[in-house]
Formats: structure tokens, C-alpha cells, sequence
């Protein structure tokens, strides 16, 4: 179980680092992830973002601009997640704008199989077209 702070359409779950945020609106659901995504925090990850997904929200944006760290599980985590939510006709983005992202996702030639944006504004302009 997590420690939850709510108010209402956001949820901080907390506990060590990352630190999760889920903000809901009639548009869309944005997971925002800050702090390190290794290994000790992919599980939990991924199991809010497959939540999330069993809600099929209108969108889903998965926001990893404030990430220090990212590491291969949890890119995965993201690709697995950002799968589901095409094969469930959810539209999905991922907004990234660090070296902790962008390095790997560029290494290993994922560009054209993650719908990454620079700012939650690019994503949603993207989305509205």
C-alpha cells in the first residue's frame, strides 16, 4: 500500500525517491515521475501506470522531465506502458526534455517508437491537431 496525499484530480504518492504525481482531468491523466527511476522503483511504476490505464483515460501523459536517472527498466516500464495504452486506443505521450531520458531513448534508437515531446505544451498541442 501507498502513502497518499490527495486533493482533488491529483494524488502524491510517497516514499523514496521517485516520487510520483497523478493529476486528472476530464482531458487527460498526466503521470509525472521525479527524482531517480532505478530498479527499487520500476515495480511500483509500473503498476500505477497499468491503474491508470485500467481507468482508460481520455489521454495519458507520461511525464519524465524531472528525472535525474532512468534506467533501462524503467525506459521499459515506459515502452510496456505507452504499448498498452495504443493497443487500447488511449493516446499517449511521453514528455522528456533531459539527458536522463533523451540519452537512452537516442542510443537505443527509440525516437520512432516512443511519442516523446519536449513540454507537456508540445504534447498537448500535438494532441489537439
Amino acid at each position: 500500500m501507498h502513502d497518499t496525499i490527495t486533493r482533488p484530480g491529483v494524488a502524491f504518492l510517497l516514499g523514496a525517491p521517485p516520487r510520483i504525481a497523478i493529476t486528472t482531468t476530464a482531458d487527460r491523466t498526466v503521470v509525472a515521475v521525479t527524482g531517480e527511476l532505478d530498479l527499487s522503483a520500476t515495480g511500483r511504476l509500473e503498476a500505477l501506470l497499468g491503474e491508470e490505464l485500467d481507468l482508460a483515460p481520455r489521454a495519458l501523459v507520461i511525464d519524465l522531465t524531472h528525472l535525474t536517472f532512468c534506467s533501462a527498466r524503467g525506459l521499459g516500464v515506459v515502452l510496456d506502458a505507452v504499448a498498452e495504452a495504443r493497443a487500447a486506443g488511449i493516446p499517449v505521450a511521453v514528455v522528456a526534455d533531459g539527458r536522463a531520458v533523451l540519452r537512452p531513448v537516442e542510443a537505443l534508437g527509440l525516437e520512432d517508437v516512443l511519442p516523446l515531446y519536449r513540454t507537456l505544451a508540445d504534447a498537448e498541442d500535438h494532441r489537439a491537431r
